[in-house]
């Protein structure tokens, strides 16, 4: 459902004073960057890192080549349906565009995995592209070490588990960044330091959370993450090496193990999440599987999130900064969850079965999202009453399971139906079974029936 964001590593640009950039000065600068990076982690580089100069034509080409090679065929718009049945956007937003209005204005710089480079925007200016450089070379010695492809590829584009190894990669970026910004701190004028606060604010100020807050969870998050603190590492404790390393190594699974990092490094509390599969043998007749997700706690905070709260971001106020959080009450319990995707012709239908560690959680969960269940459309099918094919919802409810203490199950199911006489929805569900997920992957099959949904709203 997050959308997902095409490259290694983000930062805001700077458009400062000072003179640009040149192919020599950026050579030079990093191989000095590099001799701090390797200080700081306490290992050297493999090989050397390619450094150039990029344009805004350069970062969208990158972006389409790297989305061409990371994403499957359907994840747009199945990421696109969820968001929009769910009523996390308007069905008529131009989702993709305004997306990348944000990466846009929020880019200075980025890292290639595939080609082990390191662009700097051409329109950067100023010392401050240094602390882009110590970000971005900390993504390139990770890729040495790590492969950071092969280990974003092992999510299976699911949601949760790739914005829980984003996390990682970004996480790791930031907090050898902060490091170095304490050490080398006088060489950045302070005029700089503050411009990089405020670029790309306006595209962060109008773009919904579905947007920019998992983008903003995978650098704060993931550095409280690696540094054993959770939240925001507000103290800049450096994250241990090792610590570094074994993420990479064993990824966690999940947002929740990022928002919540005792479940991940204490192993008396280690929390995988509970797996969830459909049997798409016995599909409704006429309808075709799209696609499945795993949406993870960071993903239902969003989806019961207050509406009026669904707010863009002020990234240049401290205190909308120091006030963020990536997950709520509602959310807090999440044990697991699945989702699958179905077509037939325009017609849209989502089923997500959600996990959680008690029947209170559950509760919580139930009566956050009928608050904010989305609004249904009841008018002619037709784009001069808001109409927007395969987007626009129709239907939606919520079915909690009683009839068992713990896990529970929650199914939240939604639709978009082209004809308003459609009574399809009732009668729609796709059988799934659950089970503890163990670290190799789906363990166990303790089989709940899927069940008849009933109105939640």
């Amino acid at each position: 459902m997050i959308c997902s964001i095409p490259l290694a590593a983000l930062l805001a640009a700077s458009s400062g004073q000072d003179p640009a950039w040149t192919q020599a000065k950026l050579e030079a600068t990093s191989a000095e960057i590099q001799k701090d990076v390797e200080e700081l982690r306490g290992v050297k580089f493999l090989r050397p890192v390619k450094v150039k100069l990029s344009d805004t034509a350069g970062l969208r080409d990158y972006m389409r080549q790297r989305e061409a090679a990371m994403a499957s065929p359907g994840r747009l718009h199945r990421d696109e349906c969820t968001a929009k049945l769910l009523g996390l956007v308007a069905p008529g937003l131009d989702l993709r565009a305004l997306e990348m209005e944000v990466l846009e204005g929020q880019v200075g710089g980025f890292y290639d995995p595939s080609s082990d480079t390191f662009f700097l925007m051409d329109a950067m200016k100023g010392a401050v592209a240094k602390v882009i450089l110590a970000h971005e070379l900390t993504h390139a010695l990770d890729d040495q070490l790590h492969d950071i492809d092969a280990v974003l590829k092992a999510a299976n584009d699911e949601t949760d588990a790739e914005l829980a190894i984003r996390s990682v990669i970004e996480g790791s970026g930031t907090n050898l960044m902060n490091r170095w910004t304490v050490a080398h701190g006088k060489e950045i004028p302070a005029s700089e330091m503050q411009e990089l606060s405020t670029m790309g604010a306006d595209a962060l100020r109008k773009a919904p959370p579905l947007l920019w807050k998992p983008l903003i969870a995978s650098y704060f998050a993931g550095d409280g993450f690696l540094s054993r603190g959770g939240g925001m590492n507000l103290t800049m404790k450096p994250a241990d090496p090792a610590d570094v390393d074994r993420a990479f190594r064993e990824p966690p699974r999940s947002t929740e193990q990022i928002l919540h990092p005792e479940r991940y490094w204490d192993a008396g509390k280690r929390d995988e999440p509970v797996r969830v599969k459909f049997d798409t043998r016995k599909l409704p007749e006429g309808w075709t599987e799209l696609a499945q997700d795993t949406l993870g706690e960071m993903a239902l905070a969003l989806l019961t999130t207050p509406v009026a709260e669904r707010k863009g971001f002020d990234m240049s106020n401290p205190m909308s900064v120091l006030g963020l959080k990536f997950t709520n009450e509602p959310a807090k319990g999440w044990g697991g969850d699945r989702l699958i995707l179905l077509g037939r012709g325009d017609d849209r239908f989502l089923q997500l079965v959600t996990v959680w560690d008690s029947v209170k959680d559950a509760g919580e969960f139930v009566g956050a999202l009928e608050k904010v269940a989305p609004k249904l459309f009841a008018g002619p099918r037709d784009a001069a009453a808001g109409w927007v094919a395969r987007f626009t919802p129709t239907h939606f409810d919520v079915n909690a399971r009683q009839d068992v203490q713990s896990p529970v199950f929650v199914v939240v199911r939604a639709a978009s139906f082209t004809a308003a006489d459609d009574t399809a929805f009732a009668g729609l569900d796709v059988p799934w079974s659950s089970g503890r997920e163990s670290k190799d992957g789906p363990a166990g099959s303790g089989k709940e029936p899927g069940g008849s949904a009933k109105d939640g709203r």
